[in-house]
């Protein structure tokens, strides 16, 4: 049946472990995302969302388990026929819990039967008649220009660039990819600097250095193809004796596939060059976060250093966020800045990401204090809050007349209490918050320094800012980054961050995919065409480069995602080169074109020309 949102109520059947098991069906020829909402009784009721794709013409059995609903992690793990999945929202508990709501981005598209609760997860999935994968790990059953009809096609088109010129930087390009006409003082190191206008990068060789970077330069993103194989139309590749494209038993690399089979057993080196010298002809000059280390050293070219392990504690308080007061974060802290010593004297490395997009913070105005309080978590930190309300108020009568509230004594905070209820605890428990995210940036932070006092520390790629204190500890880093997925960064935005920081900011993923080439979802920001997607790009980053705070800019990714999607079933046409490795002629066009005069821009010399292009929701498209 089709309808705009299915409401599921809570009765005596419901139990915590329950799960609820429906079918759905995408008639559209695009992915379609369901809103699976948990909803709470009360005033105000609460939300935790679910959001999920659900792949064109494959009916599909989903499964969420109730447990959801209270919000404590971010990533749900795939079931055949359903993609990606976030969970926005938290704490709901089974008590509170009222009903489930259902709702998708395209109801009319969209066929749900069947909604139950079951006692565990379903045996069996539902699958298409026909494969839906063919044997170059292409969309099968989708046609578009450009589509490779056979391994001979790929094979000349990857040859042919390997028999080519090498392509070379722009002569008023320094070998790091500075502007020469503007000179600093040299360090032989990157570092940053204010000209008294705007804030520049310096290269190793004193010259300004503008960011033009490529997220995901690596040989692949691996399919997550457990309880999936037979949506491919060959057989894959037996562990046992393929192990090289595996990555345990459920992870499998199309793309080492594609490429060994078209360049043969030199491949490694052969993608090697021809990806060095597509970085160098796109007028690229850094190599950006999450990028294969061997092209790194390979390419000779400037690029980010992705720090792994961020440090986590025993007792965790919420989602990725650590017991910052304990001793065993701190000894952790320092054990993680270890990595940075075999990196520390090499010139071509910018500077380092300590982790990125803290799961935590994507709830948005999160309150660690009142999330203590809600769990009772017996930790450091919890200790930590009790010291600093006695502090505060001395004796509990005064916190009690602060927060309208009736505790005994302030051991009675050690056991878990819903703040909700006593809303004037807010500005105490944010205040707390800002302390705990200053102590859980800055403690990691100076270890880092101590270690590597020589590359800049480029923070945590925050996901985005809604509230102050994701700011805290900023002072410790040498430059705040974001990801920003909008058709141009905030002007106003991107000012008062750096107002507030007194840092100058990076900008660490955006893209603006499309639909036309392959892949039926198109990113977070979305064009119908590749050619509307460039010119979106260029946009983006001209307006980019005219913000007087910022050093750099970094595009969400070198490659297309697999059209089964990646471990989390991530699925969009958001790549610079498709799934055979060929490159799209779109992009080489526009990177080439843009690229080497963006300095002009980014010094004041002139503005960006290209308009905004349209944003298209995919989920709202119809076949």
């Amino acid at each position: 049946m089709k309808q705009d949102i299915f409401i599921l109520k809570k009765n005596a059947d419901w139990t915590k472990d329950k799960v609820v098991v429906f079918d759905a069906e995408n008639l559209t020829d695009f992915m379609v995302n369901i809103h699976f909402s948990f909803i709470s009784s009360g005033t105000p009721s609460k939300k935790v969302t679910i959001n999920a794709g659900i792949f064109p013409h494959w009916p599909t059995k989903l499964a969420f388990p109730l447990s959801i609903a209270e919000g404590k992690t971010l990533f749900i793990p795939r079931t055949p026929g359903r993609f990606k999945a976030t969970v926005n929202g938290n704490n709901i508990s089974f008590e509170e819990l009222d009903r489930i709501e259902i709702s998708f981005s395209n109801p009319a598209g969209v066929k749900l039967y069947n909604v139950h609760l079951e006692n565990d997860f379903p045996d069996e999935y539902t699958f298409p008649d026909e494969p839906l994968v063919d044997g170059l790990y292409q969309w099968k059953t989708k046609n578009w220009d450009g589509k490779a009809e056979n391994i001979e096609e790929v094979s000349e088109a990857l040859n042919s660039e390997l028999e080519a010129n090498s392509p070379v930087y722009p002569e008023f390009w320094s070998k790091f990819g500075g502007w020469k006409e503007k000179q600093f003082e040299a360090t032989g190191f990157f570092r940053t600097e204010h000209d008294g206008t705007r804030w520049w990068l310096v290269d190793p060789e004193g010259f300004g250095f503008w960011s033009i970077g490529i997220d995901c330069v690596r040989v692949s993103d691996y399919i997550n193809v457990a309880g999936i194989e037979e949506v491919f139309e060959i057989p894959l590749p037996p562990i046992k004796t393929n192990a090289h494209l595996w990555n345990g038993e459920n992870l499998f690399s199309a793309n080492i596939h594609n490429l060994e089979r078209v360049l043969g057993d030199d491949w490694h080196n052969k993608w090697l060059e021809i990806t060095r010298r597509r970085l160098i002809k796109y007028r690229f000059n850094t190599i950006a976060n999450w990028s294969d280390p061997e092209i790194q050293n390979y390419a000779k070219l400037p690029y980010v250093f992705t720090m792994s392990g961020f440090p986590q504690t025993k007792t965790m308080i919420f989602r990725d966020f650590p017991d910052v007061y304990s001793d065993e974060y701190e000894n952790n802290c320092h054990k993680f800045a270890e990595q940075l010593e075999s990196i520390k004297n090499n010139p071509y490395i910018i500077g380092y990401f300590m982790t990125n997009e803290p799961k935590w913070a994507f709830v948005t105005n999160f309150d660690l204090g009142a999330q203590l309080l809600r769990d009772g978590t017996q930790c450091a930190t919890m200790q930590k809050f009790i010291e600093t309300m006695k502090s505060k108020y001395s004796e509990i009568e005064k916190l009690n007349l602060a927060w309208e509230t009736s505790f005994l004594g302030f051991d009675d905070l050690y056991n878990p209490i819903n703040l909700e209820k006593h809303p004037k605890s807010k500005p105490d428990t944010i205040d707390f918050t800002y302390k705990a995210t200053e102590k859980y940036v800055t403690t990691v932070a100076k270890a880092c320094s101590k270690v590597d006092p020589n590359h800049l520390n480029l923070g945590l790629r925050w996901a985005w800012i809604h509230n102050d204190y994701q700011l805290a500890g900023s002072d410790v880093l040498d430059a705040f980054s974001i990801n920003c997925y909008q058709l141009a960064p905030d002007p106003e935005l991107i000012s008062k961050l750096a107002d507030k920081t007194g840092k100058p900011l990076l900008i660490g993923e955006f893209h603006i995919g499309s639909l036309d080439k392959g892949l039926p979802s198109a990113g977070i920001k979305s064009t119908l065409t590749m050619a509307e997607s460039v010119k979106a790009y260029q946009h983006y980053i001209e307006q980019a480069a005219m913000l007087p705070d910022l050093i750099g800019v970094h595009y969400f990714k070198w490659g297309d995602q697999s059209v089964m999607g990646r471990f989390d079933g991530e699925n969009m046409q958001i790549g610079l080169n498709d799934i055979t490795y060929r490159s799209y002629k779109d992009w080489e066009k526009v990177t080439a074109d843009i690229h080497p005069n963006l300095y002009e821009i980014v010094d004041g010399h002139r503005e960006g020309k290209a308009p905004e292009q349209k944003n298209v929701t995919t989920g709202t498209l119809t076949a």
